[in-house]
Parts: structure tokens; sequence; C-alpha cells
């Protein structure tokens, strides 16, 4: 049988997992057009097209997750903790890459030509100096907090079809 340690302890390591999974996008995503990364979108947009794979990773370590608490708690509510859990710490470990990024990055982000028609896009007019700055710590905190409902959400989900089939191999 299992303990409240056993869940917290697979919590905090699928929530540290897929939190990598989600920083390796994020820096990707977010960096990966400017001067920090030697501009990958451009020059190597191989492996710019990485943070697709990190997604993908991240959705998959949320399924494993449900597997093996599954397995090893053989329960399908404990492991939906779990799945909840480390979605919750995945979800303050992105939040908390988005917005550091945007602080300690911002002069390179104003810069990034992404940003600029992503600005451009949403006004529907080139963004000023003065424009661009908030709207990229809007957008950086409005990813950021959306990620805390997005990974328990994802544990809820995908955990549980891990779950069902974590629970089914130890019967």
């Amino acid at each position: 049988m299992s303990t409240p340690r056993t869940v917290g302890t697979l919590s905090w390591t699928f929530g540290l997992l897929i939190g990598a999974m989600w920083t390796g996008e994020v820096l990707l995503g977010n960096l990966g057009g400017t001067s920090v990364f030697g501009n990958l979108r451009d020059s190597h947009p191989r492996i710019y097209s990485m943070a697709g794979w990190f997604v993908v990773a991240a959705v998959a370590a949320t399924t494993l997750c449900g597997i093996v608490a599954a397995y090893q708690t053989r329960s399908i509510r404990k492991a939906l903790q779990v799945g909840v859990g480390s979605g919750l710490i995945s979800g303050v470990i992105t939040c908390g890459m988005i917005v550091g990024i945007t602080i300690l990055f911002h002069d390179v982000m104003m810069s990034d030509p992404a940003n600029i028609h992503e600005f451009a896009r949403s006004a529907h007019r080139p963004p000023t100096p003065a424009e661009l700055s908030p709207f990229l710590y809007r957008d950086a905190l409005g990813g950021g907090l959306n990620h805390i409902w997005i990974g328990p959400l994802l544990g809820l989900s995908f955990g549980a079809a891990g779950a069902m089939l974590g629970k089914s191999m130890r019967d």
C-alpha cells in the first residue's frame, strides 16, 4: 500500500521532470529567435523546431506519471493526485521561467522580430517601444499563469489515461 510520502515524492519527481520539458519549450520558443541562442530560428531551424518536441515530451511525461503512479500505488485515485500535483509543480516552474526570461532578457526580446510581429498582428499596427514592453510582460504573465491550470488539467486527463494503463498492468 502506498503512503502520502509516495504520492508527494512522485508528484515532485514528475513535476520537476515535466517542468524541465516545458522549460526547454519556453527557452527555445522565447529566445530561439534572439542573439541569446544565436538566432536559432534563422540559423538552425531544425534545432529551433525542437520546441514542439518539448511539448510532446511534457505530455508524454504526464502520461508516464499516471502509469508509474498507478502501478506503484495500485490506485487510480492516488495516481490522479500525483498527476494534479506534478501538473501544479510543473505549472509553477513554467510560470516562473516565462516571467523570469522576460525580465532577464527583456531588451533582447524587445528586438525579436517574432515579438514585434505578434504585437503588430494583435494591435493591427507596428509597436512603439513604450507599447511593446508592457505587451511582453502581459504576454509572459498570461502564458505563465495559464500553465498553472494547464498543468493540473493535463495531469487529470493524460495522467488518468496513464493511470488506467498503469493500474491494469498491476492487476
